[in-house]
Order: C-alpha cells, then sequence, then structure tokens
C-alpha cells in the first residue's frame, strides 16, 4: 500500500461535499429521527435491546455501507478518465492501487460510525467502555465486505451509472440484510435472504454482547466467504483491465 496515494486519495474524499452529507451527516440525522419516531427513552424491542441502542448499530450500519461504497464511484470515474492506465506506468502495482482504495474505504467509513456512535451517547445509549471498543470495532470491521463490493462495482460499472448502482446497492443490502425489516418479522423467504448477506451477520455480531442466540461461528463464515469471494472477482477483473 502506498501511505502518499492514501494520503492524496483521502484529502481528495474528505473535500468531496456529497461524501460528508450522504456517508457522514445522514445516518446521524436518520438515527435522530428514528429515535424520535420510535420514542427511544426505556423502551426495547423484542430481543431485549434497548431501542435506541438497536438504532444507532443499525444506522451505524447504513454508515459502514455508504461511505466504502462511494469509493466505487471515485474507481469507475477513474477507469473512464483512464487514470488506471496513467497510474500503471509508475511503480504503484495493481495490488498497491487495488489495497490503497481498500484502506480509503475503510478510513471514509470511520467518521459516519463515530458520530452516530456520539449521538448514540448523547440521546442515552449506554454501555461500558469495553462495549463501546467491541461495537465500533465490529462496525468498522464489519465495512470490508462493502469496501470490496464498492471496488468491484467501479471496476465493472460506468461511471454515470455508477450513482444509481451504490444507491441500488445500499438500499437493497439494508433492505434486505436487516436493518430496516428486522428477521424476526420477516416472512420465511426474506429472512433466509437475509441470512445470506454481509449485513445481516454484521448486524448480528454487533449485537451479540448484548442478546442471545447469535451464531458467532456462522456469521464470520457468511462474511468471510463475501471477502474472499469480492477479492478474487476485484483481482480478477483489474487484471482483466491491463
Amino acid at each position: 500500500m502506498n501511505t502518499r496515494f492514501l494520503g492524496l486519495e483521502l484529502r481528495r474524499a474528505v473535500r468531496n461535499g456529497r461524501y460528508l452529507i450522504f456517508t457522514v451527516v445522514l445516518p446521524s440525522v436518520m438515527f435522530v429521527l428514528f429515535v424520535n419516531l420510535y420514542g427511544g427513552g426505556e423502551g426495547t424491542f423484542p430481543n431485549g435491546l434497548p431501542v435506541t441502542t438497536s438504532l444507532m448499530m443499525n444506522m451505524a450500519l447504513f454508515g459502514v455501507m455508504a461511505g466504502p461504497l462511494s469509493i466505487g464511484a471515485r474507481i469507475a470515474v477513474e477507469r473512464g478518465l483512464g487514470w488506471q492506465r496513467q497510474l500503471r506506468l509508475t511503480p504503484l502495482t495493481g495490488a498497491g492501487y487495488l489495497t490503497t482504495k481498500g484502506a480509503l474505504g475503510m478510513l471514509v467509513g470511520l467518521p459516519g460510525i463515530l458520530l452516530v456512535c456520539v449521538i448514540g451517547a448523547v440521546e442515552g445509549v449506554r454501555m461500558d467502555a469495553m462495549h463501546w471498543i467491541g461495537v465500533l470495532a465490529t462496525l468498522w470491521l464489519g465495512a470490508i465486505p462493502f469496501v470490496l463490493l464498492g471496488i468491484v462495482i467501479g471496476l465493472i460499472a460506468t461511471p454515470d451509472g455508477m450513482q444509481a448502482i451504490t444507491g441500488l446497492a445500499s438500499m437493497l443490502f439494508g433492505l434486505l440484510g436487516g436493518i430496516w425489516i428486522p428477521a424476526d418479522v420477516a416472512p420465511a423467504w426474506l429472512a433466509g435472504i437475509m441470512k445470506a448477506l454481509p449485513t445481516f451477520w454484521v448486524k448480528q455480531l454487533t449485537q451479540a454482547p448484548f442478546v442471545s442466540g447469535v451464531d458467532v461461528k456462522e456469521a464470520l463464515l457468511v462474511i468471510a466467504l463475501w471477502v474472499a469471494g469480492l477479492s478474487v472477482v476485484a483481482a480478477r477483473r483489474y487484471r482483466a483491465q491491463n
């Protein structure tokens, strides 16, 4: 990974107003909206998790998806402008390029998670220090499959189609992954789809310290399969463009 290239990419990302609005601010605004809509306070969902805590995790997970997926748009634009071909003339290797984009995806997803959790603490979410660290770490590491998905989309889609594709991906992974519809109330066929998606299992891992019945091994297996599969697709697609 080229740290200088990463620094330049990170500065470009944070100067992008669309990134700040849709991946940092929007999840927090939606969290506050849902807390007021559902009442928050001392209420709990059927699994025993406090309403405010559950909503905080859900909206942070939404931010986990939105930030990394946005990296795909930048990759698609670079492809369209021929920037990737120019980079191949430099000492930066293909692996270095993809690794740097992956690291960028992880970094741009972090502010949204932190802001939602800070607002969660203000809204009354109470956990000890170790649980806060565990929730933050799980959410952040849970961004890995979405970072890879963003890279794959960026290597396949055209710049003009990226906004629609990433928006659709965020909606589908959120809707079918259990962010907007709890698996407990979903019909059997939808619950089956949910359990095939990384969103569902990242959410399960985040809630694992607070609720019973989470299959941690299955969660890690599904997420690992997504990471491995998307990594292979990204590497092959990048090599095919050489």
